[in-house]
């Protein structure tokens, strides 16, 4: 409930890092190329091959933690609001036999 915005940017995450793994990948379909293709071309496209590969496994592994960390978070609340609730209940006894 109040971690929406959150869990919305972890999963955004994790799509964007599946995204970047899947284009590292497709740079490895073989492509064709003349012999007056310049070096930075083939620089470029191995740099693409080892760092857009990269970089989505580390968004998904943090969008993935983030997800797992707001998890956590929720339940500790939940778990507090329940023991809040319980202490509650038993001031409320207690002020009650006090008064009569």
């Amino acid at each position: 409930m109040y971690f929406n915005m959150t869990k919305t940017f972890s999963y955004l995450m994790i799509v964007a890092g599946i995204l970047l793994i899947g284009l590292g990948l497709w740079q490895y379909i073989p492509k064709s190329f003349s012999s007056d293709t310049p070096d930075s071309v083939f620089m470029s496209i191995t740099t693409k091959r080892v760092i857009f590969p990269i970089l989505g496994l580390i968004l998904s592994i943090i969008g993935y933690t983030l997800i797992r960390f707001v998890r956590e978070v929720e339940d500790e609340v939940q778990s507090l609001r329940n023991e809040i609730c319980l202490l509650a209940k038993k001031v409320e006894k207690n002020t009650e036999k006090s008064r009569n």
